[in-house]
Protein backbone atom coordinates (compact mmCIF):
# COMPACT_ATOMS: atom_id res chain seq x y z
CA UNK A 1 0.00 0.00 0.00
CA UNK A 2 2.92 2.38 0.61
CA UNK A 3 3.92 2.30 -3.06
CA UNK A 4 0.40 3.33 -4.02
CA UNK A 5 0.30 5.97 -1.29
CA UNK A 6 3.55 7.52 -2.55
CA UNK A 7 2.25 7.48 -6.10
CA UNK A 8 -1.15 8.91 -5.21
CA UNK A 9 -1.58 12.61 -5.98
CA UNK A 10 -3.42 14.80 -3.50
CA UNK A 11 -7.21 14.65 -3.75
CA UNK A 12 -7.26 11.36 -5.60
CA UNK A 13 -10.51 9.44 -5.17
CA UNK A 14 -10.16 6.52 -2.76
CA UNK A 15 -11.46 4.22 -5.48
CA UNK A 16 -10.14 5.02 -8.94
CA UNK A 17 -13.09 3.65 -10.89
CA UNK A 18 -15.68 5.30 -8.66
CA UNK A 19 -17.74 8.26 -9.87
CA UNK A 20 -16.38 11.66 -8.91
CA UNK A 21 -19.52 12.36 -6.93
CA UNK A 22 -22.61 10.37 -6.04
CA UNK A 23 -25.80 10.99 -4.03
CA UNK A 24 -26.57 9.20 -0.77
CA UNK A 25 -30.15 9.04 0.50
CA UNK A 26 -30.20 10.80 3.88
CA UNK A 27 -33.06 8.54 5.01
CA UNK A 28 -30.58 5.75 5.75
CA UNK A 29 -29.54 7.76 8.84
CA UNK A 30 -32.98 8.29 10.34
CA UNK A 31 -35.67 6.13 8.73
CA UNK A 32 -37.12 3.75 11.38
CA UNK A 33 -37.86 0.96 8.87
CA UNK A 34 -34.31 1.07 7.50
CA UNK A 35 -32.98 0.92 11.06
CA UNK A 36 -35.12 -2.11 11.90
CA UNK A 37 -33.81 -3.91 8.81
CA UNK A 38 -30.22 -3.16 9.82
CA UNK A 39 -30.75 -4.42 13.33
CA UNK A 40 -32.38 -7.63 12.13
CA UNK A 41 -30.11 -8.44 9.18
CA UNK A 42 -26.76 -6.98 10.24
CA UNK A 43 -26.62 -6.88 14.01
CA UNK A 44 -28.48 -10.12 14.72
CA UNK A 45 -26.98 -12.24 11.93
CA UNK A 46 -23.36 -11.18 11.40
CA UNK A 47 -20.38 -11.61 13.75
CA UNK A 48 -19.93 -8.61 16.04
CA UNK A 49 -16.81 -7.76 18.03
CA UNK A 50 -17.46 -7.10 21.72
CA UNK A 51 -13.89 -6.02 22.44
CA UNK A 52 -10.59 -7.50 23.57
CA UNK A 53 -10.52 -10.59 25.76
CA UNK A 54 -7.88 -8.97 27.99
CA UNK A 55 -10.62 -6.75 29.40
CA UNK A 56 -11.87 -9.92 31.10
CA UNK A 57 -8.44 -10.87 32.35
CA UNK A 58 -9.23 -12.86 35.52
CA UNK A 59 -11.72 -15.69 36.20
CA UNK A 60 -15.00 -14.19 37.32
CA UNK A 61 -14.56 -11.00 35.27
CA UNK A 62 -18.01 -10.15 33.89
CA UNK A 63 -19.23 -7.43 31.55
CA UNK A 64 -22.89 -6.59 30.91
CA UNK A 65 -23.76 -4.69 27.75
CA UNK A 66 -26.87 -4.18 25.60
CA UNK A 67 -26.22 -4.84 21.91
CA UNK A 68 -28.93 -4.21 19.31
CA UNK A 69 -31.63 -4.55 21.93
CA UNK A 70 -30.26 -7.76 23.43
CA UNK A 71 -28.80 -7.72 26.96
CA UNK A 72 -25.52 -9.65 27.05
CA UNK A 73 -23.12 -11.01 29.62
CA UNK A 74 -19.51 -11.78 28.70
CA UNK A 75 -17.94 -13.92 31.43
CA UNK A 76 -14.53 -15.51 31.96
CA UNK A 77 -15.26 -18.72 33.87
CA UNK A 78 -13.20 -20.61 36.45
CA UNK A 79 -11.39 -22.52 33.67
CA UNK A 80 -10.37 -19.29 31.93
CA UNK A 81 -12.81 -19.65 29.03
CA UNK A 82 -14.95 -16.71 27.91
CA UNK A 83 -18.64 -17.28 27.26
CA UNK A 84 -21.31 -14.86 26.06
CA UNK A 85 -24.84 -15.26 27.43
CA UNK A 86 -28.16 -13.46 27.35
CA UNK A 87 -28.40 -11.40 30.52
CA UNK A 88 -31.73 -12.80 31.63
CA UNK A 89 -32.73 -15.28 34.32
CA UNK A 90 -34.28 -18.45 32.89
CA UNK A 91 -37.12 -18.28 35.41
CA UNK A 92 -38.91 -14.98 34.68
CA UNK A 93 -36.41 -13.11 32.52
CA UNK A 94 -35.08 -10.55 34.99
CA UNK A 95 -31.61 -9.19 34.32
CA UNK A 96 -28.94 -10.87 36.38
CA UNK A 97 -26.51 -7.97 36.24
CA UNK A 98 -27.96 -4.48 35.99
CA UNK A 99 -24.70 -2.50 35.91
CA UNK A 100 -23.67 -2.10 32.27
CA UNK A 101 -20.38 -1.30 30.53
CA UNK A 102 -18.22 -1.81 33.61
CA UNK A 103 -16.31 -5.03 34.35
CA UNK A 104 -17.00 -6.55 37.75
CA UNK A 105 -15.67 -9.67 39.49
CA UNK A 106 -18.21 -12.33 40.45
CA UNK A 107 -18.15 -15.88 41.73
CA UNK A 108 -21.74 -16.54 40.63
CA UNK A 109 -24.84 -14.70 39.40
CA UNK A 110 -28.01 -14.55 41.46
CA UNK A 111 -31.29 -13.13 40.22
CA UNK A 112 -32.55 -10.47 42.63
CA UNK A 113 -36.19 -11.27 41.75
CA UNK A 114 -36.47 -14.87 43.02
CA UNK A 115 -32.89 -15.81 43.86
CA UNK A 116 -32.09 -18.30 41.10
CA UNK A 117 -28.30 -18.73 40.97
CA UNK A 118 -25.97 -19.55 38.05
CA UNK A 119 -22.27 -20.35 38.00
CA UNK A 120 -19.75 -18.66 35.71
CA UNK A 121 -20.32 -21.25 32.98
CA UNK A 122 -24.02 -20.35 32.90
CA UNK A 123 -25.30 -23.49 34.66
CA UNK A 124 -28.25 -23.19 37.04
CA UNK A 125 -26.85 -24.26 40.41
CA UNK A 126 -29.49 -23.35 42.98
CA UNK A 127 -32.97 -21.92 43.48
CA UNK A 128 -35.05 -21.23 46.59
CA UNK A 129 -37.97 -23.55 47.34
CA UNK A 130 -36.87 -26.23 44.92
CA UNK A 131 -40.03 -28.13 45.92
CA UNK A 132 -42.14 -25.55 44.03
CA UNK A 133 -40.66 -26.87 40.74
CA UNK A 134 -40.98 -30.66 40.97
CA UNK A 135 -40.55 -31.17 37.22
CA UNK A 136 -37.60 -28.80 36.75
CA UNK A 137 -34.56 -30.16 34.93
CA UNK A 138 -31.81 -27.78 35.93
CA UNK A 139 -29.65 -28.86 33.00
CA UNK A 140 -32.18 -27.31 30.60
CA UNK A 141 -32.42 -24.01 32.48
CA UNK A 142 -28.91 -22.69 32.25
CA UNK A 143 -28.32 -19.25 30.80
CA UNK A 144 -28.90 -18.93 27.07
CA UNK A 145 -25.47 -19.10 25.48
CA UNK A 146 -24.74 -17.20 22.30
CA UNK A 147 -22.34 -18.56 19.65
CA UNK A 148 -19.02 -16.85 20.33
CA UNK A 149 -15.32 -17.34 19.77
CA UNK A 150 -12.00 -15.64 20.47
CA UNK A 151 -9.77 -14.79 17.52
CA UNK A 152 -6.75 -12.48 17.61
CA UNK A 153 -7.63 -11.76 21.21
CA UNK A 154 -11.01 -10.32 20.22
CA UNK A 155 -14.41 -11.59 21.36
CA UNK A 156 -16.72 -12.28 18.42
CA UNK A 157 -20.39 -13.15 18.88
CA UNK A 158 -23.52 -13.72 16.79
CA UNK A 159 -26.72 -12.54 18.46
CA UNK A 160 -28.70 -15.64 17.57
CA UNK A 161 -29.23 -18.15 20.41
CA UNK A 162 -30.71 -20.65 17.94
CA UNK A 163 -27.37 -20.89 16.16
CA UNK A 164 -25.07 -23.46 17.73
CA UNK A 165 -21.77 -23.20 15.86
CA UNK A 166 -19.46 -20.30 16.73
CA UNK A 167 -18.72 -17.88 13.89
CA UNK A 168 -15.94 -18.97 11.53
CA UNK A 169 -13.94 -15.80 11.91
CA UNK A 170 -10.95 -16.63 9.72
CA UNK A 171 -13.26 -17.07 6.75
CA UNK A 172 -15.37 -14.03 7.64
CA UNK A 173 -12.37 -11.72 8.10
CA UNK A 174 -10.61 -12.89 4.93
CA UNK A 175 -7.47 -10.84 4.30
CA UNK A 176 -8.08 -8.83 7.47
CA UNK A 177 -7.38 -12.03 9.39
CA UNK A 178 -3.77 -12.00 8.18
CA UNK A 179 -3.43 -8.32 9.10
CA UNK A 180 -4.59 -8.87 12.68
CA UNK A 181 -2.18 -11.77 13.05
CA UNK A 182 0.74 -9.74 11.70
CA UNK A 183 -0.06 -6.82 14.00
CA UNK A 184 -0.12 -9.13 17.01
CA UNK A 185 -3.55 -8.03 18.15
CA UNK A 186 -3.89 -11.00 20.50
CA UNK A 187 -0.83 -9.92 22.49
CA UNK A 188 -2.04 -6.39 23.19
CA UNK A 189 -3.29 -5.43 26.64
CA UNK A 190 -6.46 -3.65 27.64
CA UNK A 191 -5.79 -0.18 29.11
CA UNK A 192 -8.93 1.98 29.13
CA UNK A 193 -12.46 1.96 27.76
CA UNK A 194 -15.14 4.60 27.42
CA UNK A 195 -18.67 3.50 26.53
CA UNK A 196 -21.12 6.34 25.93
CA UNK A 197 -24.49 6.86 24.28
CA UNK A 198 -24.33 9.54 21.59
CA UNK A 199 -27.29 11.02 19.72
CA UNK A 200 -26.23 10.02 16.21
CA UNK A 201 -26.92 7.20 13.79
CA UNK A 202 -24.24 4.51 13.96
CA UNK A 203 -23.37 4.90 10.27
CA UNK A 204 -22.61 8.60 10.61
CA UNK A 205 -19.90 7.62 13.10
CA UNK A 206 -18.59 4.82 10.89
CA UNK A 207 -18.44 7.25 7.95
CA UNK A 208 -16.14 9.57 9.88
CA UNK A 209 -13.45 6.92 10.17
CA UNK A 210 -13.26 5.85 6.53
CA UNK A 211 -12.80 9.21 4.81
CA UNK A 212 -9.87 11.62 5.11
CA UNK A 213 -11.47 14.73 3.62
CA UNK A 214 -12.34 16.10 7.08
CA UNK A 215 -9.10 15.42 8.97
CA UNK A 216 -7.23 18.69 8.31
CA UNK A 217 -10.38 20.73 8.91
CA UNK A 218 -12.43 19.17 11.72
CA UNK A 219 -9.28 18.17 13.62
CA UNK A 220 -7.29 21.34 12.83
CA UNK A 221 -6.50 21.98 16.52
CA UNK A 222 -5.78 18.39 17.55
CA UNK A 223 -4.47 15.68 15.21
CA UNK A 224 -4.92 17.44 11.87
CA UNK A 225 -1.39 18.93 11.73
CA UNK A 226 0.12 15.42 11.87
CA UNK A 227 -1.52 14.33 8.59
CA UNK A 228 -1.16 15.15 4.91
CA UNK A 229 -4.27 16.70 3.41
CA UNK A 230 -6.65 14.03 2.13
CA UNK A 231 -4.02 11.54 0.99
CA UNK A 232 -4.90 7.88 1.46
CA UNK A 233 -5.28 4.57 -0.34
CA UNK A 234 -7.82 1.84 0.32
CA UNK A 235 -8.21 -1.90 -0.20
CA UNK A 236 -11.77 -3.22 -0.31
CA UNK A 237 -11.55 -6.72 1.18
CA UNK A 238 -14.95 -8.29 0.68
CA UNK A 239 -17.30 -6.33 2.96
CA UNK A 240 -14.33 -4.93 4.93
CA UNK A 241 -11.95 -2.05 4.20
CA UNK A 242 -8.27 -1.35 4.88
CA UNK A 243 -7.05 2.25 4.67
CA UNK A 244 -3.56 3.69 4.79
CA UNK A 245 -3.66 7.41 5.58
CA UNK A 246 -0.55 9.53 4.95
CA UNK A 247 0.99 11.42 7.84
CA UNK A 248 2.76 14.75 7.39
CA UNK A 249 6.20 13.10 7.20
CA UNK A 250 5.38 10.86 4.22
CA UNK A 251 8.03 12.62 2.11
CA UNK A 252 10.74 11.08 4.32
CA UNK A 253 10.15 7.74 2.63
CA UNK A 254 11.94 8.82 -0.52
CA UNK A 255 15.22 8.80 1.44
CA UNK A 256 14.55 5.54 3.27
CA UNK A 257 14.72 1.91 2.12
CA UNK A 258 11.33 0.12 2.10
CA UNK A 259 12.42 -1.93 5.13
CA UNK A 260 12.21 1.28 7.19
CA UNK A 261 8.79 2.39 5.98
CA UNK A 262 6.44 2.27 8.97
CA UNK A 263 2.65 2.06 8.80
CA UNK A 264 2.61 3.54 12.32
CA UNK A 265 5.02 6.47 11.91
CA UNK A 266 4.67 7.46 8.24
CA UNK A 267 0.97 6.69 7.97
CA UNK A 268 -2.01 5.52 9.99
CA UNK A 269 -3.71 2.27 9.09
CA UNK A 270 -7.41 1.80 9.67
CA UNK A 271 -9.55 -1.34 9.39
CA UNK A 272 -13.30 -1.28 8.90
CA UNK A 273 -14.59 -4.73 9.87
CA UNK A 274 -18.16 -4.99 8.66
CA UNK A 275 -20.61 -4.08 9.93
CA UNK A 276 -19.67 -1.91 12.94
CA UNK A 277 -16.03 -2.20 13.99
CA UNK A 278 -13.25 0.31 13.35
CA UNK A 279 -9.63 -0.31 14.37
CA UNK A 280 -7.19 2.61 14.24
CA UNK A 281 -3.46 1.90 14.55
CA UNK A 282 -1.81 4.92 16.15
CA UNK A 283 2.00 5.23 16.39
CA UNK A 284 2.22 3.38 19.72
CA UNK A 285 -1.25 2.06 20.59
CA UNK A 286 -4.52 0.86 19.05
CA UNK A 287 -8.03 2.29 19.25
CA UNK A 288 -10.73 -0.36 18.91
CA UNK A 289 -14.15 1.18 18.22
CA UNK A 290 -17.56 -0.47 18.29
CA UNK A 291 -20.71 1.31 17.09
CA UNK A 292 -23.80 -0.37 18.57
CA UNK A 293 -27.10 1.27 17.57
CA UNK A 294 -29.76 1.68 20.24
CA UNK A 295 -32.15 3.58 17.94
CA UNK A 296 -32.09 5.12 14.48
CA UNK A 297 -30.77 8.34 16.02
CA UNK A 298 -28.71 6.94 18.91
CA UNK A 299 -25.57 4.82 19.25
CA UNK A 300 -23.57 3.20 22.01
CA UNK A 301 -20.01 4.22 21.11
CA UNK A 302 -17.38 2.00 22.73
CA UNK A 303 -13.73 3.05 22.50
CA UNK A 304 -11.11 0.67 23.85
CA UNK A 305 -7.43 1.58 24.08
CA UNK A 306 -5.07 -1.36 23.58
CA UNK A 307 -1.36 -1.02 24.37
CA UNK A 308 1.61 -3.30 23.59
CA UNK A 309 2.26 -4.21 27.24
CA UNK A 310 1.10 -3.28 30.72
CA UNK A 311 2.56 0.01 32.01
CA UNK A 312 5.91 -0.71 33.66
CA UNK A 313 5.86 2.30 36.00
CA UNK A 314 4.01 5.49 36.92
CA UNK A 315 5.61 7.43 34.04
CA UNK A 316 4.28 4.91 31.50
CA UNK A 317 0.87 4.93 33.20
CA UNK A 318 0.62 8.71 32.89
CA UNK A 319 1.76 8.59 29.26
CA UNK A 320 -1.05 6.21 28.32
CA UNK A 321 -3.58 8.20 30.34
CA UNK A 322 -2.66 11.40 28.46
CA UNK A 323 -2.86 9.55 25.15
CA UNK A 324 -6.28 8.16 25.96
CA UNK A 325 -7.58 11.55 27.07
CA UNK A 326 -6.36 13.22 23.85
CA UNK A 327 -7.83 10.73 21.42
CA UNK A 328 -11.00 9.83 23.32
CA UNK A 329 -12.14 13.10 24.87
CA UNK A 330 -10.55 15.77 22.67
CA UNK A 331 -10.73 14.07 19.25
CA UNK A 332 -13.41 11.36 19.15
CA UNK A 333 -16.01 12.86 21.49
CA UNK A 334 -15.41 16.60 21.17
CA UNK A 335 -14.92 16.55 17.39
CA UNK A 336 -16.05 13.41 15.51
CA UNK A 337 -19.05 12.52 17.66
CA UNK A 338 -20.05 16.11 18.26
CA UNK A 339 -20.26 16.84 14.53
CA UNK A 340 -22.22 13.61 13.97
CA UNK A 341 -24.77 14.72 16.55
CA UNK A 342 -25.08 18.09 14.82
CA UNK A 343 -25.76 16.31 11.52
CA UNK A 344 -28.35 14.07 13.17
CA UNK A 345 -30.22 17.08 14.59
CA UNK A 346 -30.35 18.53 11.10
CA UNK A 347 -32.47 15.63 9.86
CA UNK A 348 -35.41 16.85 11.95
CA UNK A 349 -35.28 20.12 10.01
CA UNK A 350 -35.30 18.28 6.69
CA UNK A 351 -32.10 19.99 5.54
CA UNK A 352 -31.50 17.66 2.59
CA UNK A 353 -33.03 14.51 1.17
CA UNK A 354 -29.68 13.42 -0.22
CA UNK A 355 -26.02 13.98 0.56
CA UNK A 356 -23.38 14.44 -2.10
CA UNK A 357 -20.34 12.18 -1.70
CA UNK A 358 -17.25 13.49 -3.48
CA UNK A 359 -14.15 11.77 -4.75
CA UNK A 360 -12.57 11.69 -1.27
CA UNK A 361 -15.62 9.97 0.24
CA UNK A 362 -15.82 6.87 -1.92
CA UNK A 363 -15.14 4.59 1.04
CA UNK A 364 -18.33 5.96 2.58
CA UNK A 365 -20.17 5.15 -0.64
CA UNK A 366 -18.73 1.63 -0.66
CA UNK A 367 -19.70 1.08 2.97
CA UNK A 368 -23.31 2.07 2.32
CA UNK A 369 -23.45 -0.03 -0.84
CA UNK A 370 -22.28 -3.04 1.18
CA UNK A 371 -25.04 -2.45 3.72
CA UNK A 372 -27.68 -2.15 0.99
CA UNK A 373 -26.43 -5.28 -0.77
CA UNK A 374 -26.45 -7.25 2.50
CA UNK A 375 -29.98 -6.17 3.33
CA UNK A 376 -31.19 -6.97 -0.19
CA UNK A 377 -29.57 -10.40 -0.09
CA UNK A 378 -31.29 -11.17 3.20
CA UNK A 379 -34.67 -10.19 1.74
CA UNK A 380 -34.26 -12.35 -1.35
CA UNK A 381 -33.22 -15.52 0.47
CA UNK A 382 -36.01 -18.02 -0.04
CA UNK A 383 -36.98 -20.35 2.81
CA UNK A 384 -36.04 -23.99 2.34
CA UNK A 385 -39.07 -26.22 1.84
CA UNK A 386 -39.15 -29.62 3.46
CA UNK A 387 -41.28 -32.57 2.38
CA UNK A 388 -44.20 -33.37 4.58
Amino acid sequence: MFQRLLAAPDRQPDTVDAPVSAPLDAAVYHDPAWFQSERAQLFRRLPLCLGHADQLREPGATLARDIAGIPLLAIRDAKGEIGVFINACRHRGARLLATENTVCRLSSLTCRYHGWTYDLSGALTALPRRDAFPDLDRATRGLRRLPATIRHGLIWVVLDPAREAPPAMAAYLGDVDNDLAAIGMAGHRFFRQNAAIRAANWKLIMDAFVEVYHVKRLHADTIGPFFADARAVTDHLGPHQRLLVARDNLAELSALPPSEWSPQHHATMVHLIFPNTIIVYHPDYISHLGMFPTAANETLFVHTMLIPEDPADEKAQKHWERSFDLIDRQVFHAEDLHICEEIQRGFAAGTDETFLLGGLEQNVRKFHETIAETLLAALTVQPVSHPA
